[in-house]
């Protein structure tokens, strides 16, 4: 018995023996298996436009609140319904820009380049305000006490792409340079080019498009220290950057990375960094987004590829980041995104009791629980009718393809039944593909369902075979193939 597991997705590298599978389509990396991907649902109403931007975060006291942001208007969701928040007047977003958020503190931040830094505040505030007539920047973060701004455009120097600017300490409203508030302003290496992401935390992590740059905390008179830890390296995908832990995912000019705070780790070379520079529309880098899923473990990377509508993401590239997992990627295509999120499960309010009790009494779960502030995290998006999608919904049919093997050494096989390894109660297809030389096509024979005991039945007679493994309708693990029963043929 030969087992053929469904191991790393490999599309990189050649068919016959892959040490992984070739095709991973709608199924999610796990420990040792893929896991089923759900299809989206739609949850709100829509946005005015497209939506360019989205972000989730909880007040002071836990309670959880989602925003989004289009060309001219930020939005908060309440009861499932997007409404507008915006200042007076609105905003000019530019079409090749997105909204960038931060939270610090209670007060969350959107930034778009065009018009001037917004602040709301998430306890009391019923709309957002001009948070500083200062500057304007592109990217903001928080580090330590200091709200952080990058590739801004000030009062007195205009724009200056490799500026990284930050507030007073502990004050994110005060960006007035003084000695004794600590606000100030440093200009990186500009060869290096334009700041393309902010990273905050305990210290910032600054991407150039060709450098990466540590700010760490010293004090009075310099503030920060600014260390250049990567030369060469940096992003042209902002929104491509995501911090998980300690780590910062990130795609650089040449593939995907994981830096752990002194170097870019390759996670993607012979892997899926040249099926994904194939694929990839590079007409609109702006639109690849990143976010991450803390529950499963998975960074999910959407992106326009070969046939998109407009520029709207249509793929989406899945990585797991446990150091456990031995099936690190995946991915889902068919899709007509706008952008894509981690949305909060929304809280309940006093009114929305009532469809779930008639008494307060009878309430099971005490009033002052954290169940009614909105605790679950939610792969989100936007579809292309501007709605919040969340994928929630029964799960997308699964295709998985095995590696080519060679069953018997410098022969052809009588290949007769196989087992495909599915946990679950999904409806599983399975096709052979075949081919007695290497620089022949593959032909793929018709679809088999398996026997009551789980086995496939075949009559194949080839030197190479593969097995393409359909599952339509919900599952738990798929592990691969058990190649029960084969035989060498005969030569002729």
């Amino acid at each position: 018995m030969a087992i053929l597991e469904f191991g790393e997705y490999l599309p990189d590298l050649p068919d016959f023996n892959n040490p992984g599978v070739t095709e991973a389509k709608n199924v999610i990396p796990g420990v040792g298996s893929y896991l089923q991907f759900p299809g989206q649902v739609v949850y709100s109403n829509a946005l005015g436009a497209r939506c360019q931007g989205a972000v989730s975060g909880k007040d002071n006291s836990g309670n959880s609140a989602n925003f989004a942001g289009d060309a001219t208007k930020l939005y908060k969701l309440a009861s499932a319904a997007y409404s507008d928040v915006s200042v007076v007047g609105g905003y000019t977003t530019n079409s090749e820009e997105n909204w960038h958020f931060t939270q610090y503190g209670d007060l969350l931040v959107a930034t778009n380049n065009t018009n001037q830094p917004q602040g709301y505040f998430l306890s009391t505030s019923s709309a957002f305000f001009e948070l500083t007539a200062e500057l304007r920047g592109r990217y903001c973060a928080s580090v330590r006490n200091f709200l952080v701004f990058g590739n801004v455009t000030d009062l007195i120097d205009g724009s200056v792409p490799n500026r990284v600017r930050w507030s007073a300490l502990n004050d994110p409203t005060d960006f007035t340079v003084s000695p004794v508030t600590q606000s100030d302003y440093n200009d990186l290496d500009g060869s290096k080019g334009w700041i393309k992401q902010i990273v905050g935390g305990e210290y910032g992590v600054i991407f150039q498009e060709r450098a990466i740059t540590r700010m760490v905390y010293v004090g009075s008179p310099a503030v920060f220290q600014f260390d250049e830890v990567e030369s060469g390296r940096g992003t042209q995908f902002p929104y491509s950057v995501v911090k998980v832990g300690n780590n910062i995912f990130y795609l650089g000019y040449d593939g995907f990375y994981i830096f752990d705070g002194n170097q870019s780790i390759p996670i993607g070379e012979g892997k899926v960094n040249r099926t994904f520079f194939d694929e990839v529309d590079l007409t609109y880098k702006e639109r690849v987004c990143a976010t991450a899923d803390i529950n499963k473990q998975v960074i999910y990377v959407a992106y326009p590829a070969d046939g998109n509508s407009g520029g709207n993401p249509n793929k989406i590239l899945m990585y797991n980041y446990a150091p456990e997992a031995k099936t690190r990627w995946s991915y889902c295509d068919g899709l007509n995104l706008e952008f894509i999120n981690i949305s909060i499960s929304e809280g309940t309010t006093l009114e929305q009791l009532d469809a779930i009790s008639a008494s307060l009494d009878a309430l099971t779960v005490s009033l002052d629980s954290r169940t009614w502030t909105g605790e679950t995290y939610i792969l989100s998006g936007f579809d292309s009718s501007h709605k919040q999608v969340n994928f929630t919904g029964d799960a997308l049919t699964a295709l998985l393809e095995t590696t080519e093997a060679q069953l018997t050494p410098s022969g052809r096989t009588n290949l007769l039944r196989v087992r495909p390894v599915v946990d679950g109660s999904g409806t599983v297809a399975m096709q052979l593909g075949t081919r007695n030389l290497l620089s022949e096509s593959v032909t793929w024979g018709s679809a088999l369902s398996v026997d009551q005991v789980g086995d496939v039945q075949t009559r194949s007679n080839a030197r190479f075979h593969r097995a393409r493994v359909n599952i339509s309708g919900g599952f738990n693990h798929a592990q691969g193939i058990d190649v029960i029963e084969y035989k060498p043929a005969g030569r002729r």
